[in-house]
Formats: C-alpha cells, sequence, structure tokens
C-alpha cells in the first residue's frame, strides 16, 4: 500500500464566467505527488497552469473537487489555517516574482522566513548559503528594480525555499527569460530536488524544464459551456 500523498488531487473542476458563456477548466483532473518527487504540469496557455498553484496554495477554491495537503482536504481548512500551512510549508514563485521593491533582495529573500517565524541563527546561515547557491552574493544588498529577470527568477526561487517549505509550487521559472537566462535558470532547478531535497510542483512551457522532472502532469484544454 502506498503511503499517503504529500498533495493529492481528485476530480478537479474550476469554472469562470466569460460573458455569457462559462470557462471550464481542469475538467475532472486527478493526480498525486508524493514526498520528494519533481512533477512538471505542463499544457498549452490558458490551461489553468496558474490557476492550478493558487488552489494548490489555497488562494483559490475549486468549482469541484478535492484537493488535499499533508491529508487535510483545504475546503474544510478556513483562510488563517491555509495561511499558516502556506507560511511554513509551501514555497511559491509567482509569475510576477511578488518582490517588494522597497526592500533589497537579501530583505526580500528573507521575508518568509520572518513570515512563518522562522528566524534562529541557523536559519541566517542557511539564509546566506541559499543567497550564495544563487549567486546573489553581489545583489544582496541591491534594489531588485535593478536585477535582471534571471536575476529576479533567481532570487524568487531563494525566498521561496527560505522558510524550508516541505512544497514548492513554481509558477513558469522560465517564462518570459532569453535563451542565455534559462541556461542559467535549468541547473538551478535540478540542483533544487537533490541538494534540498523538495517536493517540486513546476508548471512549465519549457520542454527543456520538465524534462528536468520525473514525470508530467499534462492538462487539457478548457471546455466553453454557453449558457
Amino acid at each position: 500500500m502506498k503511503n499517503m500523498p504529500i498533495v493529492y488531487v481528485e476530480n478537479l473542476h474550476k469554472a469562470f464566467k466569460h460573458g455569457s458563456s462559462t470557462v471550464s477548466l481542469f475538467n475532472g483532473l486527478s493526480f498525486r505527488v508524493d514526498e520528494g518527487e519533481f512533477i512538471a504540469v505542463t499544457g498549452p496557455s490558458g490551461t489553468g497552469k496558474t490557476t492550478l498553484v493558487n488552489l494548490l496554495a489555497g488562494l483559490d477554491r475549486p468549482t469541484k473537487g478535492t484537493i488535499k495537503i499533508f491529508g487535510r482536504d483545504t475546503s474544510s481548512l478556513s483562510q488563517d489555517e491555509m495561511a499558516s500551512i502556506r507560511a511554513r510549508s509551501i514555497g511559491i514563485l509567482f509569475q510576477t516574482y511578488g518582490l517588494v521593491s522597497s526592500l533589497n533582495v537579501k530583505e526580500n529573500i528573507r521575508l518568509s522566513q520572518e513570515i512563518s517565524g522562522r528566524n534562529g541563527s541557523d536559519m541566517h546561515s542557511y539564509l546566506q548559503d541559499l543567497i550564495d547557491f544563487f549567486g546573489l552574493r553581489d545583489k544582496a544588498d541591491l534594489d531588485p528594480r535593478t536585477l535582471s529577470f534571471g536575476e529576479l527568477k533567481k532570487a524568487g526561487i531563494a525566498r521561496a525555499l527560505a522558510a524550508k517549505p516541505e512544497i514548492l509550487l513554481l509558477d513558469e521559472p522560465t517564462g518570459n527569460l532569453d535563451p542565455p537566462s534559462v541556461n542559467v535558470i535549468l541547473p538551478f532547478l535540478k540542483g533544487l530536488r537533490y541538494i534540498y531535497g523538495k517536493t517540486i510542483i513546476m508548471t512549465t512551457n519549457s520542454p527543456r524544464a520538465a524534462k528536468l522532472a520525473n514525470r508530467e502532469v499534462q492538462l487539457g484544454e478548457p471546455q466553453i459551456l454557453f449558457n
């Protein structure tokens, strides 16, 4: 018998009103993610990759279906309970990076530690290790607006890792990057699983990035329902 998955999705549906019609995503999607797996969620634009990240993070609720994180049905959790799980157990890289312009790069990376309440001396050393791993030591005191797109991605991933979460949700980590920047980011993505031992769910349109994962979850085309 298999162990309980760290993420479990069953019969997932998400519907949005669009004018006089309804757009239905996922249409019964089911999958599981076991501890330590690296999953690539793939599919054309418009199939709901970012929406899935928001659902898994508890930032949105499905129209129908079940999402369980660590065995807990997210639909049964309050917003505060879900926020607590996000703060300590789920690291997220958003497509928009989400860095705060009033904080320097190091402060942005440290922010997730502060939100999680993990601020000991060991976490300070871990923070420095992350900054070094992502090659950001010379950028640590800079305004994030001075960084290149590739550096912003690295800073965003470092922040997602900083609180030592069990799960990493990476939304298009190679999106909007030129080929040289993609070549820089890919080795870091490969290293996340082996060096940091995280369970990773990554959305991507990049076949090269998807090959880093040990399996793919492919999203189907949305359905358009006319009212």
